[in-house]
Parts: structure tokens; sequence; C-alpha cells
């Protein structure tokens, strides 16, 4: 019956009702469509491309020639022409560390992107679930708006008659008047915000022009959490702490490779060549081998401002890495925290609502019969529609703080 008014409000609320949108079409469409994901999955696989391309200084570097050359004696008429061909290997031995450094850069930025995806993930999750829960909270806004429209007009009727009967004076007949005439205001706002909350949604989702859609499902009670987690171990499980920790190995790396620069570079090659006047060359094959060691006495300075630089970004590194394990212990114990009071919350504001429920059912058959006045039982009214409203917004408050301790902890349905 609840789901049968939702989709009637809808109807009221647009001329054509779309395709309803349950949670898990949702979080299809946007893992398919948005561009924040899309981005952050580029990152992750050119990290992947990089980490592997990071081998390549530890493998040999092969390549192969063939030439031609015609050689002519001027005046004379002759000529003759050479072929050759040649294949050569060259292999680093010793560069100083900067390869082991390149490595562990590489490897620092994969675990940097891979948390960054978990983080895109988990942030889009949220805009989702925000948007989702606020088309929830939009069309059971919408319902209830409804019923407290009927329930106005029906509390203004009863003050007509008794105003007809003498048995109320006209002040009361204007107050209950004005109450309707707010409750069908409300009514129209419901259905503006109702349209605001489809395009909020739509927008998460990635799609461009306005549609009526619907949210499947209806608000819910959330449980509160009991006890308190422990906080330091959330905290090393967070996108960013594994960031900011990915970006102080980056920068150790960084130092490395610097340092390496104070070294020589040691290299082996082999070449083997073939050449003749003819093709295939003919001529005995030619092998070659050698060791190269070189090493930059003054390279202008360069390795030593180098190697100062990388350290002070070592240091600026290690103290983002303590702000991220502070501000992410803090941004946890906030979130649970808010995430337990909106939880509660929703116990109390269920228990006042029950209240207000039963007191407005007993004061209206006292004012039929005439054993309250009309002041206390519009108070009595208005206690119970402001309980209800705040129900829906209880409810709505603590699938937004779930929503937000998910997020906090970088955790995504995505």
């Amino acid at each position: 019956m609840h789901r049968f008014l939702i989709f009637f409000t809808l109807a009221l609320a647009a001329p054509a009702a779309g395709e309803p949108l349950s949670w898990d079409a949702c979080l299809a469409e946007a893992a398919a469509g948005n561009p924040d994901l899309e981005a952050a999955r580029a990152a992750l696989a050119k990290a992947r491309i990089d980490r592997q391309a990071a081998l390549s200084p530890f493998l040999p570097q092969l390549s192969g020639g063939a030439d031609t050359s015609e050689n002519r004696t001027l005046g004379l008429g002759v000529s003759s022409r050479e072929y050759g061909w040649s294949l050569s290997a060259r292999q680093n031995l010793f560069s100083g560390f900067r390869d082991y450094a390149g490595r562990s850069r590489t490897s620092a930025a994969l675990d940097s992107a891979q948390a960054g995806y978990e983080d895109a993930a988990a942030r889009v999750t949220l805009e989702l679930r925000r948007a989702f829960t606020a088309l929830l909270y939009a069309q059971e806004q919408t319902v209830l708006t409804l019923e407290i429209a009927a329930r106005r007009r029906e509390n203004a009727r009863l003050v007509e008659l008794r105003y007809e009967a003498g048995r109320e004076h006209r002040g009361s007949y204007l107050r209950s008047n004005a109450s309707w005439k707010q409750a069908e205001f409300e009514v129209a706002q419901a259905k503006r915000a109702l349209r605001v909350a489809q395009r909020e949604l739509l927008s998460v989702l990635g799609r461009g022009p306005f549609e009526v859609v619907a949210a499947t499902g209806s608000l819910w009670a959330v449980e509160a959490p009991q006890g308190n987690p422990d906080f330091m171990e959330l905290v090393r499980r967070t996108p960013v702490y594994r960031i900011a920790e990915a970006q102080v190995r980056s920068a150790q790396a960084g130092v490395t490779a610097a340092d390496g620069r104070f070294y020589p570079d040691l290299d082996a090659s082999v070449s083997l060549s073939r050449s003749g006047e003819q093709w295939p060359p003919e001529q005995p094959r030619r092998l070659s081998a050698g060791l190269s060691l070189s090493f930059p006495f003054f390279p202008g300075g360069g390795n030593f401002f180098g190697a100062a630089s990388s350290r002070a970004e070592r240091r600026r590194a290690q103290a983002d890495f303590l702000s991220a394990q502070y501000s992410s212990a803090l941004d946890l114990e906030n979130a649970f925290a808010f995430y337990q009071d909106a939880a509660e919350r929703t116990a109390v504001q269920e228990q006042f609502l029950e209240a207000a429920r039963v007191r407005a059912q007993i004061a209206r058959s006292q004012y039929t019969s005439g054993l309250i006045s009309f002041q206390e039982w519009d108070l009595i009214e208005n206690d119970l529609i402001a309980s209800q409203k705040s129900w829906l917004s209880a409810l709505r408050d603590a699938a937004n703080a779930q929503a937000a301790w998910d997020r906090v902890q970088g955790k995504g349905s995505l």
C-alpha cells in the first residue's frame, strides 16, 4: 500500500512516470558511466603499465641493423658496393641503484593509484547514496504532505461545522483554514523538491536531459552501532593513509635515485657484425665485447642540488603522512559519532511519533465531544505533524550518516 502511494504521488507530480530505479541499477549505471571513476581506472591502468615498464633497466637492450654503401673512384669509373649487418646487446650492470629506485617509485605509484581508485569509488558511492536517499525522502515527503493536507482539510471541515453551529469562534475557523492552505502549499513545495531530487540523481548518474525517475524501496531505520571500533586500525585501511604512505615510499625512492648520481655507471656490451661486397655478406663475422665505466666528476652541481631537493621532498611527504593519520583519525571519530547520534535519534523520534499519534487520536475525540478547546487540539495536531516530519527527516539523516561513515573508511560499492 505504501509503495502504491509513492507511485501515485509520482503520477501526480509529473505528466509521465519513468521506469523506477533500484539501488543496484543505480550502482551499475554509475560504475559504467561516472567520469570520476573512469579517470581513476585510467590512472590505475597507467600505474600498472609504468610498473611493468620499470623492469626495462634490468633487461638487456638489443638492437640490430643492416647497411649498404657504394664507393666510386672519380675519373677511373671504378665503383664497388658493400653490404653489412650487425647485432648488438647492452646491459647495465650498475647505475648507482637508480634502477631499483625507479622500480620502488613505480610500485609506490601503483599502490597510490589503487588507493586512489578505492577513494574515488567511495566518494562516488557516497554521492550516489545521498542522491538516492534524497529521492526516497522526496517521494515519501510528498506522500506525507498529501496525507497532512487531507488531515488538515478534515480538521477545517470539522471546525467549520462547529463554527456554523455556534460552538466555535471565527478565529478558530480562520486558523484551521490557514493550516489547510499551508498544507496545500507544502504539497506543491514537496512536488517541486521531488523534481529537484530527480535531477540530482540524474546528475550523479551522468544523464543529461531531465526525465522522470522513481527510486524503489523506502527509507528504513538504521541500527545504531555498538561500542567503539579500533580507530587506528581503521586509519591504516583508509585510502588517505595508504596514499600518503605510498608518497613517503616514493619520496624515499627519489632520495635513492638522487644519491645514485654520485656513483659511476657500469655497462657491458657485445656486438656481432658481418660485411662484404654481396648480400648476404660472406666475410668472417666480427665479434666484439667490452665494459664501459663512466663517472661524472662535476656535472655542474646538479647532483648536489638534486640530493638536497629529494631530501626536502621526503621531509614534506613524511609530514603529510603524519597529518593524514591525524586527520583520518579525527574524521573517523567524527563520522562514527554522527552515525551513532543519527541512528539513536531515529529510535527517539519513533517513540515521539507513536506518542503523538495516540494523543492526536484521543484529542480528536475529545474536541468533537467538546472536552478540550480548539487551541489545545490544534497544538496536539501540530505536534503530530511535526513528529511525522521529524521522523522522516531522522530516517534520511541516519541513512546519510551511515553512508558518510562508509565513505570516511574508504568503503565503496562500485
